[in-house]
C-alpha cells in the first residue's frame, strides 16, 4: 500500500452516506483498497438512522442516538468528506459538478441519497404549517421551529395535527409525537392520519394491521383512509373528495419519491424517477456508476422502498465496488425474500412481525432498540488507537516553535544595521509604502478546496492585522508524489478556493511555483497596501488600553482532535465558520476608528502574540478568563487531554503569568497557548472607543 500522503491512481466516491453507503465507509475504515482515494459526499455532516426516530420522538433515545457522526467516521477512516451541493454528474468524462467549487473526478461511484416524500400532484401554500419527514437528519431543528406556536395554541385550544401517509413512518411518528407534545408542555393535541389509502400499512399482514389498528384506536388517533390530499392550507389540508381536515402542523410521511438530483445525474430511471440498475447494482447504461437504497431501483422488480432492503445491499456494494476497480465481474444482489417488521408504539411497546406471525410488548420494544443499537455501534467511532508516536498537527500546530525561531533568528538580529523582523513588512516604494508578508502550512484537511480557501485568509492575515489591504498574492504549493491526474486537481482545488477567498479581500493571486514534496503544503506571499495614515503594530499598545479578540480560540486542539477522528460534527462545522469568517474589513475599521496597536492570533497562541506586543510596548498586561471566548467544543477537548504538538513550545511563556495552580488547569488558560489556524485579531483599544469598536468589529 502507498504511505499515507502518496496520492492514489483511482477515486471512488459515494454520494449521498446512508444505509449502504455507510457500510462502504465502515469497510473502507477496517480494510482499505491500495491505491484508491475514497470520497464522501453529503448535505450534512451526520447521518440519520431512520429507524431510531420513533424512539427519539418518544423520548427513549437522544437525538445523538440516531446520528452517525459523519465527520468522526470519515476521519477515522481516512476519508475525504465533501458537504458542498451536488448539481450533476458527467458519466462520460466520469465527473460529479458542484454548484459552488470545481469538479471532481471519479472512477467508481456509488449514489444513496435515499428518496423524499412525494408530493405530487399537491398543491400547496409557501406559508402552510408543513414539515416534511425529510431530510431526517434536519427533521427535529424543523420540528422545534413549530414549538413556540404550537404553545401558544394550546394555551386555549386543542392542538390539530395531520399526518398524511399511513406507511410505517406515518404510522410510527402518530405513536411516538405525543411524547414530544407533552415534553414541550403541549397536552391538549389531536392527531389524525390522512391516507390515499385503503388501509393503514400496505403489504403487511391482516394480523399486523389489525394489532396496530387497535394500538392506534388506544391513543385516540384518527384515521382517515380513501383521502388522499391535494392541497395544503395555512389552517387545513383538503384531499380530492372535497373533505377538509384543520391542521396546525401537517407532517408530510407519504410514500417514497426521487429527490430531484436524481434527474440530474443523466442516466437511466425507472418510470417513477429512480435510478435504474441492474441485479448487480450497476447503472444500465454506465459502467463503474452504482445506486443503492431508496435511489436506485434494479430492472425487473418492484420492491418497496424500505430500509432495510439498504442494509442488506452493503456487503454486496462493497464486493462489487472491489470487483469494478479491478476490472472483474460483477456478482448480482439477491435480496431477502422476507424480513421482520417491528414499529414503535411509542408506550413502552413495540408490534412486529415475522414471517407472517404478529406480535407485542414490552419485549419486543426492548428487541427492536437492541437491534436499533447493535447496527449504530458499527458506526461509532472512539478515535484511532493511540500510539507512542504523536502526530504531528498540521495548519498552523505545524509551525516550529518561537524558541527555536528566537534562536535561529538572533543572530541575524543582533547587528545594528539589521532592522527588526516582524511577521508583515513595511516596503517604502516609489509609489508609496507597501505591506508584505508570507505564510504556508501543511494541508490540515482532506478537502483540498477547503484547505485552499482557509490556506489564502490565513496567510492574508498579518496584512489584515498591520491595518492594510490585501492586493495581490504569490503561490507556493507543495503536491505529494503519486497519480498525475490527483496532482493536478489537487492543486486546482487548493488555487480555486484561495482565489475565491483573495477575490472576496479585493485581490487575486499573480502567479505562484509548485514543486513535488512529502504531503500537500501551500502558502503564499501576500501584499497590500495601508488602509489609513498609520499602520497598526505591535509596539503601540498603551497603558489603559483595553484587548479585544475577534474570534474565538480552539482551533489548534479541535483540529488535533480531528487527527484523531474525535472531533464531532457540530464542532467541526462551527471550527470551520470560524476560520473562514473574513476580516479583511477590520482594517478599514481599525483606520476608521484609530487604532494602531494590533497583531493576529495564529501559531503562537493568544498568549504569545500577546507577549509580542507586551515586549514591544514595553507595558503588562491583565487577562480575564472567564472573557476568553472557545470555540464550542474546545473545552471538553482539552479536559479529555487532546492538545496541539506546538502547544507545548508554545507554553514556555508560562512561567511570566503570575496565576494560581487551580487556573492552570482551566480549558481558557489551556487554550491561551493553543496555535491558531486563521485566528482572530488581538487589537489594543483605548477606553473612550472601546464600545464603538466592538459594535463595528462585530459588524465588519
Amino acid at each position: 500500500m502507498q504511505s499515507a500522503d502518496q496520492l492514489a491512481s483511482k477515486q471512488l466516491v459515494l454520494l449521498g452516506i446512508g444505509h449502504t453507503n455507510a457500510h462502504i465507509v465502515r469497510q473502507w475504515r477496517m480494510n482499505p483498497i491500495s491505491d484508491v482515494q475514497l470520497t464522501c459526499l453529503s448535505d450534512h455532516t451526520v447521518a440519520t438512522y431512520s429507524g431510531m426516530l420513533p424512539a427519539v420522538l418518544a423520548g427513549q433515545l437522544s437525538e445523538q442516538d440516531m446520528q452517525i457522526d459523519l465527520v468522526r467516521l470519515c476521519a477515522s477512516a481516512g476519508a475525504r468528506l465533501i458537504t458542498e451541493q451536488v448539481t450533476g454528474i458527467d458519466p462520460e468524462a466520469k465527473r460529479i459538478e458542484f454548484a459552488t467549487r470545481p469538479p471532481i473526478s471519479f472512477d467508481v461511484l456509488s449514489v444513496g441519497v435515499g428518496s423524499v416524500p412525494s408530493v405530487q400532484g399537491v398543491e400547496i401554500d409557501s406559508t402552510a404549517p408543513l414539515l416534511k419527514i425529510k431530510p431526517m437528519q434536519s427533521f427535529l431543528q424543523r420540528l422545534n421551529e413549530h414549538v413556540s406556536r404550537l404553545q401558544q395554541i394550546a394555551t386555549d385550544s386543542t392542538v390539530r395535527i395531520v399526518i398524511a401517509g399511513s406507511g410505517v413512518a406515518g404510522t410510527e411518528v402518530a405513536f411516538c409525537l405525543p411524547g414530544w407534545l407533552k415534553r414541550n408542555s403541549i397536552e391538549q393535541f389531536d392527531i389524525r392520519i390522512v391516507t390515499g389509502s385503503q388501509r393503514v400499512l400496505n403489504g403487511v399482514t391482516s394480523s399486523l394491521r389489525r394489532r396496530v389498528e387497535r394500538a392506534l384506536t388506544d391513543r385516540a388517533v384518527t384515521i382517515s383512509l380513501n383521502e388522499r390530499i391535494n392541497h395544503v392550507e395555512p389552517e387545513h389540508v383538503q384531499s380530492l373528495s372535497g373533505a377538509v381536515y384543520e391542521a396546525d402542523l401537517v407532517i408530510w410521511a407519504t410514500g417514497a419519491s426521487p429527490p430531484p438530483l436524481l434527474s440530474q445525474l443523466g442516466l437511466p430511471t425507472d418510470d417513477r424517477g429512480f435510478l435504474l440498475t441492474d441485479e448487480t447494482l450497476q447503472s444500465t447504461a454506465a459502467g463503474g456508476v452504482f445506486a443503492v437504497g431508496d435511489s436506485g431501483t434494479v430492472n425487473g422488480t418492484c420492491l418497496p422502498k424500505a430500509g432495510v432492503y439498504a442494509v442488506r445491499q452493503g456487503p454486496a456494494l462493497w464486493e462489487n465496488i472491489q470487483r469494478s476497480i479491478d476490472c472483474r465481474a460483477l456478482k448480482p444482489w439477491v435480496p431477502q425474500s422476507s424480513f421482520m417488521k417491528l414499529l414503535n408504539t411509542g408506550a413502552d411497546s413495540a408490534i412486529g412481525e415475522w414471517k407472517g406471525l404478529s406480535f407485542e410488548g414490552s419485549w419486543v420494544l426492548r428487541l427492536k432498540d437492541h437491534i436499533d443499537r447493535r447496527f449504530m455501534r458499527m458506526y461509532q467511532t472512539e478515535g484511532m488507537a493511540q500510539s507512542g508516536h504523536v502526530m504531528q498537527c498540521r495548519g498552523c500546530g505545524c509551525k516550529i516553535a518561537g524558541d527555536i525561531l528566537d534562536d535561529a533568528l538572533s543572530e541575524l538580529t543582533s547587528k545594528p544595521e539589521t532592522p527588526p523582523l516582524d511577521d508583515a513588512a513595511l516596503i517604502e516604494t516609489g509609489a508609496g509604502t507597501v505591506v508584505a508578508s508570507t505564510d504556508f502550512f501543511s494541508a490540515p484537511l482532506n478537502d483540498l478546496y477547503l484547505t485552499g480557501r482557509i490556506a489564502a485568509l490565513h496567510s492574508a492575515s498579518d496584512i489584515v492585522a498591520s491595518g492594510a489591504n490585501v492586493s495581490a498574492a504569490l503561490a507556493n504549493v507543495v503536491a505529494p508524489e503519486g497519480d498525475p491526474r490527483a496532482q493536478g486537481e489537487g492543486i486546482r482545488d487548493l488555487l480555486a478556493g484561495a482565489q475565491l477567498e483573495f477575490e472576496a479581500m479585493g485581490g487575486r493571486i499573480a502567479g505562484g511555483h509548485t514543486i513535488v514534496g512529502a504531503r500537500w503544503e501551500i502558502g503564499f506571499a501576500v501584499i497590500g497596501t495601508p488602509v489609513g495614515r498609520a499602520v497598526v503594530e505591535k509596539g503601540n499598545l498603551k497603558p489603559g488600553d483595553h484587548l479585544v479578540l475577534t474570534k474565538p480560540l480552539g482551533v489548534g486542539v479541535l483540529l488535533a482532535a480531528h487527527m484523531r477522528s474525535q472531533c464531532a460534527a457540530g464542532h467541526f462545522e462551527t471550527m470551520i465558520e470560524s476560520m473562514l469568517h473574513r476580516q479583511h474589513r477590520c482594517a478599514g475599521v481599525a483606520a476608521e476608528l484609530g487604532i494602531t496597536a494590533g497583531t493576529d492570533v495564529t501559531g503562537f497562541g493568544l498568549i504569545g502574540h500577546l507577549n509580542e506586543m507586551l515586549e514591544a510596548s514595553g507595558v503588562s498586561a491583565a487577562l480575564n478568563l472567564s472573557q476568553i471566548p472557545l470555540l464550542p467544543g474546545a473545552a471538553e477537548t482539552f479536559q479529555a487531554g487532546i492538545e496541539s504538538t506546538l502547544a507545548p513550545a508554545n507554553r514556555r511563556l508560562e512561567s511570566l503569568a503570575d496565576v494560581g495552580e487551580g487556573i492552570r488547569r482551566q480549558p481558557a488558560w489551556q487554550a491561551l497557548f493553543d496555535p491558531q489556524t486563521c485566528g482572530g485579531l488581538l487589537l489594543g483599544i483605548a477606553d473612550d472607543r472601546l464600545e464603538e469598536a466592538r459594535a463595528a468589529f462585530e459588524t465588519a
